[in-house]
């Protein structure tokens, strides 16, 4: 006759619940997964099949039973470390949210959001940017590759590892100037177009004082920043890709 004792019990219970607590972390805090239009039964259930795909190689053999003080700390831990690595994938759109407000403020839409309460201090600009990041990161198979740092991460951090070694080196100011560098980079031709046309309007009021620059401004502005969105947003791809790859070295892929 089969017997299972408690013990035995609580180890399958924590070798299945550690990572799916890891897991679950991340799709919280990770973009895509943690969209309201994903329902919240539909994460825990791909989080608890991804665990227990996981689970059998997973668990590090000196990691306490969740029913003792020490196994929920380190659940709190997992789940620390699930927020960590979603966290950090989304700070990669921070860059094109960046990029989105300079090249909005800029056209001059800015003034849009002024009469739509629901945009806040935010431009359409920028709300059209992160949008077609997100479908080139689908495009790319981002969460897929997501999925797989995070199922990566229980060899070079099993549960009930050091979290301080994981936290302090991977250094946030490093991660920070990538993104910072990576939005400037996507808003600068942007920025050197159209301070052409400012120029060249300030030239042209000039000669012309009797000219509306505001009537005449406004609209040359929004319809180069238009035209030069046409070209560039299909090139996103490309950036995304490559800061996406940075993203996952950064998290030890």
């Amino acid at each position: 006759m089969l017997t299972v004792t408690d013990q035995q019990l609580f180890a399958w219970l924590s070798a299945f619940l550690l990572p799916f607590f890891r897991v679950l972390g991340m799709m919280s805090s990770a973009p895509v997964f943690s969209n309201r239009a994903l329902p919240a039964r539909v994460r825990v259930a791909l989080a608890a099949a991804v665990a227990l795909l996981v689970a059998p190689f997973a668990t590090s053999p000196g990691a306490p039973l969740l029913g003792t003080p020490a196994g929920i700390g380190i659940v709190a831990q997992e789940v620390l470390v699930g927020l960590t690595i979603g966290f950090v994938a989304r700070l990669l759109f921070a860059g094109f949210e960046v990029a989105g407000e300079i090249i909005g403020l800029q056209m001059g839409m800015s003034f849009a959001g002024f009469f739509d309460p629901q945009a806040g201090t935010g431009n359409p600009v920028g709300r059209v940017i992160n949008s077609v990041s997100l479908l080139s990161f689908v495009a790319i198979n981002g969460p897929l590759a997501l999925l797989a740092t995070v199922i990566e991460s229980f060899q070079w951090m099993p549960p009930g590892g050091d979290i301080g070694t994981f936290l302090t080196s991977r250094s946030p100011v490093q991660l920070g100037g990538e993104i910072f560098a990576l939005g400037l980079s996507l808003a600068l031709p942007f920025m050197a177009m159209l301070l052409f046309v400012n120029v060249a309007l300030g030239v042209v009021s000039r000669v012309a004082p009797q000219l509306n620059l505001f009537g005449v401004g406004f609209p040359v502005t929004i319809t180069v920043g238009i035209a030069m969105l046409t070209v560039g947003l299909p090139m996103i791809e490309a950036p995304l890709a490559v800061q996406l790859d940075r993203v996952l070295a950064h998290l030890g892929r």
